[in-house]
């Protein structure tokens, strides 16, 4: 049916939303060197970190924090630029795609929010109402939510192959924070079985890379005083050609609101089917 059809095409995002718009992410990028874009503040006077130790503190550092947020840049063109958010208790996580504009998507904006009580993607696809609700997409017992970025991935990534190395003393956002960098190698990362990288993360991420055509990626991370990742690059190449992903990260462990639509602006999953079986309103 033509319905279904158009289903695939606009309803993808909705279960599993925030799982496929970072995991297409993964794949896509710009292109560009390990970026210490950031200003570099008197690395040669500071004295060399031991990367293992630092990237198992952020990694410790990081899983314990309840909330943060997220800025992605460099993904695939279409995806453009994504501000996640993500809180563990209670429950919620958002992605603000700024895309492309496209025939389909005017506007080059995707909206998505996911709490307890269910998902929640934003349409112009219905007359009269702003966003469709569904079931919750995120699998709480993992704890897998894309809305946390990648992260989990890069950290444990890099501590797990056991090739990063101290960079140097650099400034991301006025704060002072040291630079890891480091190559992993899909292949070795495949076989990794051990504490630096649960299970979860580590399935995805070789599985992302693989079907990418990816047999590497540069890696760099940028650690603050305070144990937590500021800013995460990952450079890669596969069948997408010289790609290059980039993430901020604020806001650890602030009580992050949920920001739901209001009933009366939310269709059910079966209006919007119906919607795109009548096609585009007028």
């Amino acid at each position: 049916m033509q319905a279904v059809r158009k289903i695939k095409k606009f309803a993808m995002p909705v279960a599993g939303s925030l799982v496929l718009a970072v995991g297409l992410t993964a794949c896509g990028g710009g292109g560009g060197k390990s970026e210490g874009d950031a200003n570099k503040s008197g690395a040669s006077t500071s004295q060399p970190k031991d990367a293992r130790a630092a990237l198992a503190a952020a990694a410790k550092k990081t899983g314990e924090q309840n909330s943060y947020k997220t800025h992605q840049s460099g993904g695939s063109p279409e995806k453009g630029v994504t501000d996640m958010a993500w809180q563990r208790t209670p429950f919620y996580s958002s992605m603000q795609i700024h895309g492309q504009q496209t025939k389909d998507n005017p506007s080059g904006e995707m909206y998505f929010v996911d709490t307890a009580d269910g998902a929640y993607t934003k349409t112009d696809r219905i007359p009269g109402k702003d966003w469709f609700k569904m079931a919750p997409s995120s699998d709480k017992k993992t704890d897998q939510s894309r809305s946390r970025g990648l992260l989990t991935e890069f950290l444990g990534a890099l501590n797990a192959t056991g090739s990063a190395k101290w960079v140097g003393a650099e400034q991301i956002g006025g704060h002072p924070t040291d630079h890891f960098q480091g190559t992993v190698n899909i292949a070795e990362l495949a076989k990794y079985q051990g504490p630096a990288m649960d299970k979860d993360s580590h399935d995805w991420y070789v599985d992302v890379m693989r079907k990418g055509g990816k047999d590497q990626a540069v890696i760099d991370l940028w650690i603050g005083k305070d144990d937590l990742v500021a800013k995460s690059q990952e450079v890669s190449s596969g069948k997408r050609g010289h790609e290059r992903i980039v993430e901020e990260y604020s806001e650890y462990g602030t009580s992050l609101k949920a920001e739901i639509p209001p009933a009366d602006r939310v269709a059910t999953f079966d209006e919007y089917i119906e919607a795109l079986a009548k096609g585009p309103s007028a």
